[in-house]
């Protein structure tokens, strides 16, 4: 007997004209998801650079250069496409358009993703508002991160799976190219995609094979295979950027970023080094442990605060409830929804206590979450018969869609940025009061927005800008050793220049602009 795919499983039999006239409105949804989220995340992203990792982002994506390990390829190489094709705004804003078209393409395929498992569309519309809406992807679709890029290929292999698992007129073994080439893709862009989705591939693409073999010649399944081991390794493809920059600009001294010749993180000096960084480096290595019992008690409480912050009570207790009613209607399905979960709060509990931006990493959890909040807005909706037939099925509906939409708006504040020009204003003004030949001595979240500018958009080329941290390399043994017949200047807080000969120049919340006093003369 044909196993029954997962649409049967959850949605009432109905008849094939009204499937099909469901099927095009769900497209028309997504359509419209994707242009209402472009135009939210697109008016309130990020005007211009920014600081930390998306400055260096925009830094890379602009000069082509290879950012921190992983160094994310497909990130510089779309980052890099954007500010070709956008024929208006600042390059770094052009970069960070990467993140909310990646954020809306999310929000539009998780709509159609909920729409085949619930076969509603009036809950895929409830999960896409409240994925959408949330401020983990709201912030991500807002500053040149690779976050919003994650979300979407996690569920671009979701959908594909789903559509390689479902009976069609095509044979399953046809629709595993598209699957392998995301699962590649994936692979080469963050260690969370392997943790959460490339078992995923692999238990699919294994269960279609056992599926297959009964009704597909031998030769047939070895020549599928084949193709889709030839999309795995195209979806590979993107490792081979960093090394091909290596081969144009390396080797290089081991210092500075590989600057002012290219912007290389780690200036590698071999191929393994190069290697090394693909696969995560000394950064990567030295940011996971076995957690012990006060860790997983403050990562658990950790994850439960942001559960609500960016669902809401009404979101939070949906999603109970959907995740115990997709484990009624189909095991497999929420078995599969649980490992996205679970594997990812499994990654949080071996991140060190010190990883200060640990919360960026549940992105993966909202993803299934959403889906059982629109499984329990269905169950909702389907605890009365009569609420198919009477005003109380679609005012439940309005409800459900008007709360997640009012908690929504509740987050705007702490996810638009169209106003964040801090970071532009305070670099500017840094630059401006610094003498000709200048050094700069400053921390990654204050030195990647100097160097945008000085590599850029050609602001102050003749001043250096050293970023190191004080901790790495002491700050005044540095400028000592380095530039002893040079300006240094340090930019950071107060804690970075204790006990050193330093003037007071710039008092600002953000940071602080401090001049070396010359040494006595003797």
């Amino acid at each position: 007997m044909r196993r029954r795919t997962c649409k049967r499983l959850m949605m009432p039999s109905r008849s094939i004209r009204h499937t099909i006239g469901d099927s095009i409105a769900a497209l028309g949804l997504a359509f419209l998801l994707f242009l209402s989220f472009l135009l939210l995340y697109g008016g309130t992203s990020a005007p211009d650079v920014l600081s930390g990792d998306p400055a260096e982002f925009q830094l890379a994506s602009v000069l082509l250069g290879v950012p921190h390990p992983t160094t994310y390829p497909l990130a510089t190489i779309l980052g890099h496409l954007a500010t070709r094709v956008l024929p208006f705004g600042a390059p770094a804003w052009r970069v960070t358009m990467v993140s909310s078209v990646c954020a809306a393409l999310t929000v539009a395929l998780f709509a159609r993703l909920v729409y085949r498992i619930v076969g509603n569309r009036w809950m895929a519309l409830i999960g896409a508002l409240a994925l959408g809406l949330a401020p983990g992807l709201w912030n991500a679709a807002t500053i040149a991160e690779i976050y919003a890029l994650l979300a979407l290929l996690i569920v671009a292999l979701a959908l594909a799976l789903l559509h390689m698992w479902e009976e069609a007129p095509t044979p399953a073994l046809m629709r595993m190219a598209p699957v392998a080439l995301i699962a590649g893709l994936g692979l080469t862009h963050h260690g969370l995609f392997v943790v959460t989705a490339l078992p995923l591939f692999a238990a699919g693409v294994v269960a279609a094979l056992w599926r297959e073999r009964r009704r597909t010649a031998p030769r047939a399944l070895v020549i599928a295979a084949g193709w889709m081991g030839l999309a795995f390794l195209t979806g590979l493809t993107p490792w081979l950027y960093p090394l091909a920059q290596f081969a144009r600009f390396g080797p290089f001294d081991g210092m500075d970023y590989g600057l002012p010749r290219h912007y290389f993180w780690g200036a590698p000096r071999s191929w393994w080094e190069v290697v090394d960084l693909l696969t995560g480096g000394e950064v990567r290595r030295g940011i996971f442990h076995m957690p012990d019992a006060g860790s997983i008690v403050a990562t658990l409480r950790m994850v439960g605060r942001r559960l609500w912050f960016e669902f809401g009570p009404i979101g939070v207790a949906l999603g109970v409830a959907g995740s115990v009613t997709l484990l009624r209607r189909s095991v497999w399905l929420w078995r599969a929804t649980a490992w996205v979960f679970f594997a990812t709060l499994s990654y949080l509990l071996i991140l060190d206590p010190a990883v200060g931006d640990a919360p960026v990493f549940t992105l993966p959890m909202l993803l299934p979450w959403a889906l059982w909040i629109a499984v329990g807005a269905d169950a909702v909706v389907r605890l009365a018969p009569s609420f198919r037939s009477h005003w109380r099925y679609p005012a439940t509906i309005a409800l459900l869609a008007a709360l997640t939409l009012g908690w929504g708006a509740t987050r705007y504040r702490v996810s638009a940025k169209q106003h964040l020009w801090l970071y532009r204003e305070f670099a500017t003004a840094t630059l401006a009061i610094l003498p000709p030949n200048a050094v700069v001595v400053t921390h990654w979240e204050q030195g990647t927005t100097l160097l945008y500018l000085r590599f850029v958009e050609g602001i102050r080329p003749d001043v250096w800008i050293d970023v190191v941290e004080p901790g790495d390399d002491p700050w005044l043994e540095r400028a000592h050793r380095r530039y002893p017949d040079r300006s240094v200047y340090f930019v950071g807080q107060p804690e970075s220049v204790v006990g050193m000969p330093v003037d007071l120049l710039v008092d600002e919340p953000y940071a602080n602009v401090y001049r070396l006093q010359a040494p006595p003369k003797r």
